[in-house]
């Protein structure tokens, strides 16, 4: 997808909240744990732990990824897209948007 194409508005979410989920859409930042291509772990932003199922033109190249995807059964998260986000990211702070977001959904 080009950078002019914008994907669908989907729910920030952290490990606690993927059964809600399942099957929909979400947007999940993380701090890679370790990946080989294929698949992915990542550290959720309450310290829980996340596998990715990596898309074929993944390109993890910083610690904090944001990853799109669709939520699984398992509660894995199938790639859709990802976006490095640095090696520097805030995960208690995001973690604290999170949760508002999830309370006050109008305003995010």
């Amino acid at each position: 997808m080009s950078s002019q194409e914008a994907y669908p508005t989907t729910p920030r979410v952290n490990s606690a909240m993927l059964a809600n989920y399942k099957d929909k859409n979400v947007r999940f930042v993380g701090k890679i744990i370790n990946h080989n291509g294929e698949r992915a772990v990542m550290q959720a932003a309450d310290k829980g732990q996340v596998h990715i199922h990596m898309n074929a033109e993944s390109a993890y190249g910083t610690q904090f990824i944001e990853v799109i995807g669709k939520v699984n059964e398992d509660l894995s998260i199938s790639e859709i897209a990802s976006y490095n986000m640095g090696n520097e990211f805030d995960m208690e702070t995001y973690n604290a948007m999170i949760v508002k977001a999830q309370l006050f959904p109008d305003i995010f």
